[in-house]
């Protein structure tokens, strides 16, 4: 049957590139959709930061890079940050429920994927209570974001401790680039209701401020168990950005969000602001320094009188970088940071609810980077060498360096490859925590404990890449890869009692994930554009434990083994414009989890200059889906339900 529904698809994307007829586009709605208009060529020259922490054209990076443009978010026709990413070949995204997603880069995602660093605009997201990301406080404008950089593989040298298998660096737009007002408003199926106002104005000559507001509420998706549930989600945020260009070739950005969030029985709030200073040396050097301050707390609800789990993280993080050429053909990076978290934690609980021993905790990070980029044949072969240092409080110090070489013979082909030694620290919950998670009849407690003692995860990278513009009008990207896990953090089973059965962090596995990723970006015509996607794992562990409760926590051999995605962009004539989405997802049996496929679709229309108005059908394939199971989190498998929305952009 499926085969059947991708020929079908496949036969509706070529009747719309054949029909299409080139018509000369308006003017856009939104200044920052110029990446639509770019050839393969230009696109080739795009730059790119995430890699080595300056510009530099992504064709020639020596890392597995792929950018997600502002124009493939509009029109790919995604209502969250989530979705966004399944743009992006490697990643695993799938829905939890209504408000949790388990998210990875080359294998290992789960609720709290912990190999996997997000940062946005320079400031990370990753929560060191249970190492991972609370993606339903992330719900920032789409509107507002200029790309998103992926790094599959390790980023541990440049970027810390926890850029593992991957980083995803989400980057906004500077103010200067969304003056004027922008309204944007959404009601549908699923996607319940969304509006989104942003409005900007420069401030003198030489800077801009904007400042925006967003709601949305998000229904909730019904467990496979049929039970009860409330996992809808209700958010507002709001916040601002400033940018300034001063004298003496100096820049100012100035940012802040605030938000509240329940999803569920889950409450959440929290506020960040963020300052960077740049000064341009010289045309060969630079020097910036960064600081942020974030807030964050939520809260399990019990009742209307009670808040049960309470959790409250306060981080500050101050990074210093310098950039020079010494030689002509060197390039050094260097800086040093300073991070500063503390939080409070539950100390007293009812059953099957945490705490953590000390209630309370503050920690200290301190780093160093230096990475030297030699050009050794001009423009041609580059040969990058690098390290970070890190002291932290509970592993003391560690070393991730990396080794990266790109051959560039001429400007159509790039062959790169790269060996790399990254580190995931032990979260507060592995080293702290003391949880109820059943009993033994009569009267056996089994208790999972947190160890201050364990040790972080290691893992090497070894990458190999190449990329290809056999023709102007088609590009072509692969890497392979083999990474080597060894000291995974999961469960041990220690001594029982007749009243209790403890359950302790401890490094129980060790295994290796290899595998291929590939994209390709073909524009046949100005009217239409082709992205295709297709990524494969092998995975392969083995724990001295054989407790189910170890496998889970550790989320080995929780990644599909086979996925692709194509999607198709055209641009009609009377101001239409077609997009098109098909993706294929192969099964994960250790979850329960069948294969599935799905089909998006969406149409606009620009009746007049900057008013966009567009509908939108998701999971159209079939009425509902499961994405993802049980965990030891307690997440309840979910039906990801077939979708129809609604919406307007009107910019002035």
């Amino acid at each position: 049957m499926k085969k059947r529904i991708f020929a079908a698809m496949a036969a509706i994307l070529a009747i719309c590139a054949n029909e299409a007829v080139a018509d000369e586009k308006p003017k856009e709605l939104l200044a920052s959709l110029k990446l639509a208009d770019l050839s393969i060529e230009e696109l080739m020259e795009y730059e790119v930061t995430t890699v080595s922490k300056e510009p530099e054209p992504l064709f020639k990076a020596a890392a597995s890079i792929y950018v997600i443009t502002r124009d493939d978010i509009m029109r790919s026709g995604v209502t969250s940050l989530p979705e966004a990413l399944r743009l992006a070949p490697g990643l695993q995204v799938s829905r939890i429920d209504g408000s949790k997603w388990a998210i990875g880069i080359r294998g290992l995602a789960g609720r709290f994927s912990n190999k996997l660093l997000v940062l946005q605009d320079g400031r990370t997201l990753y929560n060191s209570t249970f190492s991972g990301v609370y993606w339903n406080v992330n719900e920032i404008m789409l509107e507002d974001i200029e790309r998103i950089e992926v790094i599959r593989g390790a980023g541990a040298t440049l970027w810390g401790s926890n850029a593992v298998n991957g980083v995803i660096n989400i980057i906004t737009k500077s103010a200067k680039d969304t003056t004027g007002a922008l309204i944007s408003a959404s009601a549908g199926s699923f996607e319940r209701a969304s509006a989104a106002v942003r409005y900007g104005a420069k401030t003198g000559d030489s800077g801009a401020i904007r400042m925006y507001g967003k709601y949305f509420y998000r229904e909730s998706i019904q467990p496979l168990s049929g039970q009860d549930y409330e996992g809808y989600s209700n958010d507002w945020r709001t916040g601002f950005r400033g940018d300034w260009s001063l004298s003496g070739k100096n820049s100012v950005t100035l940012q802040g969000d605030v938000y509240d969030s329940r999803s569920g029985s889950g409450l959440y709030s929290g506020s960040n602001i963020l300052g960077k200073w740049v000064k341009k040396l010289s045309e060969t050097s630079d020097v910036s320094l960064q600081l942020y301050y974030d807030h964050s707390e939520s809260s399990k609800r019990i009742n209307k009188n009670q808040n049960d789990y309470f959790e409250k993280n306060d981080k500050i993080d101050i990074e210093f970088q310098h950039s020079f050429s010494p030689f002509k053909r060197q390039k050094i990076v260097w800086g040093s940071g300073i991070r500063f978290t503390s939080d409070s934690l539950p100390a007293n609980s009812s059953t099957y609810n945490p705490i953590f021993l000390p209630a309370s905790k503050d920690q200290h990070l301190f780093s160093a980077f230096l990475q030297d980029s030699i050009d050794i044949i001009n423009d041609r072969l580059t040969l990058i060498i690098g390290s970070r240092i890190e002291h932290q409080d509970i592993i003391g110090w560690d070393i991730q360096p990396t080794a990266r070489i790109s051959y560039t013979p001429n400007r159509f082909h790039t062959i790169w490859g790269a060996v790399s030694r990254s580190v995931r620290t032990p979260s507060r919950a592995e080293t702290s925590i003391s949880a109820v998670v059943d009993f033994i009849p009569p009267t056996t407690e089994v208790r999972i404990f947190g160890n201050n003692r364990v040790s972080p995860e290691i893992v090497v990278s070894y990458e190999t890449g190449y990329r290809v513009a056999p023709i102007n009008t088609l590009y072509f990207d692969s890497v392979f890869f083999y990474n080597d896990y060894s000291r995974l953090i999961g469960l041990s089973a220690g001594a029982p009692t007749q009243t209790l059965m403890p359950i302790n962090s401890a490094t129980t596995s060790n295994g290796h994930t290899k595998g291929v990723e590939l994209s390709a970006n073909w524009k046949p015509e100005n009217f239409a554009r082709f992205k295709m996607l297709y990524s494969y794992i092998d995975e392969s562990f083995s724990s001295k434990e054989s407790l189910a409760a170890d496998s889970s926590i550790t989320y080995t051999n929780t990644t599909p083994r086979n996925q692709w995605s194509m999607l198709g962009s055209f641009d009609l004539p009377q101001n239409l414009y077609l997009d098109l989405w098909v993706r294929y997802v192969d099964s994960i049996g250790k979850l329960n989890v069948d294969d599935y496929a799905t089909f998006d679709a969406r149409i606009a229309w620009r009746p007049i200059k900057n008013l966009e108005i567009s509908l939108v059908g998701q999971n159209l394939v079939e009425a509902n889906h499961q994405e993802y199971g049980t965990d030891i989190f307690g997440n309840s498998p979910a039906q990801v339900p077939r979708s129809v929305y609604g919406k307007v952009i009107w910019e002035f």
